[in-house]
């Protein structure tokens, strides 16, 4: 299962599944069929691909969405949770990041974490029933979370960016707070993950000054965060690694 599958990493990702993998994707967004890229990889994989409708900033369409996966696939072996909102600025027509305590929003924090942070915890709750592994001969199921260095608390010298920073630290809290729970209940693992500066439309109002070397394709940050999220095994639950696979402070 992908969230913000429609563009960017989560349609990489989504892709990636689909090229490398033999099982079924389901490809979440909040208008599926608008989606024409989402549409494209259907055709080119029939029968591979389930799209669902999804909206993180209202639970009701979250509890639809993983009571259609649990109707359709009876099962979820892992969770990419990828759909974010950072701000676009002025010029998008919505005050993020804020730089200043001044430019503080109350509307648009509240989305920042209802999408961020709040829709997909409720996501993980609402699929737990069909995430605990039962076939011990395939890999346990995982949750991995697409969150962000600057959710760091420790890692904070420079400010700014405040619904982004607060709804990610926040992320990385649920994160380690469902991994508990979630090793203990016999369910999947959980960790959070950091891409990198990515090539996405996310980024693009805010790349300037990052170093090319720095800057990663989508197809780069998509595969690594397959590739940690495949690699990761007991003792990596609850934490939180960048796209090279290293652990980053809280």
């Amino acid at each position: 299962m992908v969230t913000g599958s429609n563009r960017g990493i989560g349609l990489e990702v989504a892709r990636l599944l689909l090229r490398n993998t033999s099982g079924t994707v389901a490809a979440c967004c909040r208008r599926p069929d608008e989606a024409d890229a989402l549409a494209a990889l259907e055709k080119k994989y029939p029968g591979r691909m389930l799209p669902v409708e999804l909206d993180l900033c209202d639970a009701a369409s979250v509890e639809r969405a993983a009571a259609a996966i649990a109707k359709e696939l009876g099962r979820a072996d892992s969770l990419y949770n990828v759909a974010g909102v950072l701000g676009g600025g002025p010029a998008a027509g919505d005050p993020g990041p804020e730089r200043s305590l001044r430019a503080i929003d109350g509307a648009w924090m509240e989305r920042s974490f209802a999408v961020n942070a709040i829709g997909p915890v409720l996501l993980v709750s609402a699929l737990m029933p069909i995430m605990k592994s039962r076939d011990k001969t395939r890999p346990p199921p995982i949750v991995a979370n697409v969150s962000a260095r600057v959710g760091s608390i420790s890692d904070n010298g420079l400010g700014g960016w405040y619904s982004y920073r607060m709804s990610k630290a926040a992320l990385n809290m649920a994160t380690r707070t469902m991994a508990v729970e979630l090793r203990r209940k016999g369910h999947c693992a959980a960790l959070a993950f950091h891409p990198g500066t990515t090539e996405t439309d996310l980024s693009a109002p805010f790349r300037g000054n990052v170093k090319p070397e720095r800057l990663f394709p989508v197809e780069f940050s998509a595969g690594r965060l397959l590739d940690v999220a495949n690699a990761a095994g007991e003792e990596h639950s609850g934490g939180f690694y960048d796209w090279a696979g290293k652990a980053l402070p809280f």
